[in-house]
């Protein structure tokens, strides 16, 4: 390599290992806005919310209504905690409940930085609410909010919500002709 060369190749190599170190640090700087510090309040309330799932997936619902109170009283914005809660109120056949948490998941989780992955699990989640409660207009939106959030990664989830909530509707309405 002649002399002229290689103080370039090593001016090319330092300014890409900047470069790669600038774009490590703007990554860093994205999860420091997206996810919580270890010792933060919402990481707290995090790990009770994710006992509350745990409980709730067992089937062990005054349990997990207990956790997710606990994750709330940590961080009483934290959305998912109310979604959870409407889940919950609407296993356990309390509609008037489960529609306030999931209204006031959704309140929370549309205000700035509106996060569209979280935002849209919790429209899934008060769709899937509404369907069961019959209101199916309002259910079909909540559905196809949730499908069009930038990042939301259950859409053949959702999709399936839709295609079961259409045909309680058409059976709705053949049963309202039918009387």
């Amino acid at each position: 390599m002649s002399v002229w060369r290689m103080p370039t190749v090593v001016c090319v190599l330092f300014a890409a290992a900047c470069g790669l170190n600038a774009c490590g640090s703007a990554s860093k700087q994205l999860d420091t806005l997206t996810h919580a510090e270890p010792g933060s309040t919402r990481q707290r309330a995090m790990r009770r919310l994710s006992l509350a799932s745990g409980y709730y997936e067992q089937n062990q619902n005054a349990v997990a209504q207990q956790e997710v109170r606990a994750a709330l009283q940590i961080d009483p914005n934290y959305a998912d905690a109310y979604s959870l809660l409407g889940l919950i109120h609407q296993r356990a056949n309390a509609p008037v409940l489960a529609q306030q948490s999931f209204e006031q998941a959704l309140q929370l989780a549309s205000q700035a930085p509106v996060r569209s992955a979280e935002l849209g699990a919790i429209q899934h989640n008060y769709g899937w609410f509404l369907c069961e409660q019959n209101q199916f207009p309002e259910a079909q939106l909540q559905l196809e909010r949730a499908r069009a959030q930038p990042g939301y990664a259950s859409s053949d989830k959702t999709n399936k919500a839709i295609a079961f909530c259409k045909t309680r509707a058409a059976q709705a309405d053949a049963r309202q002709r039918n009387n």
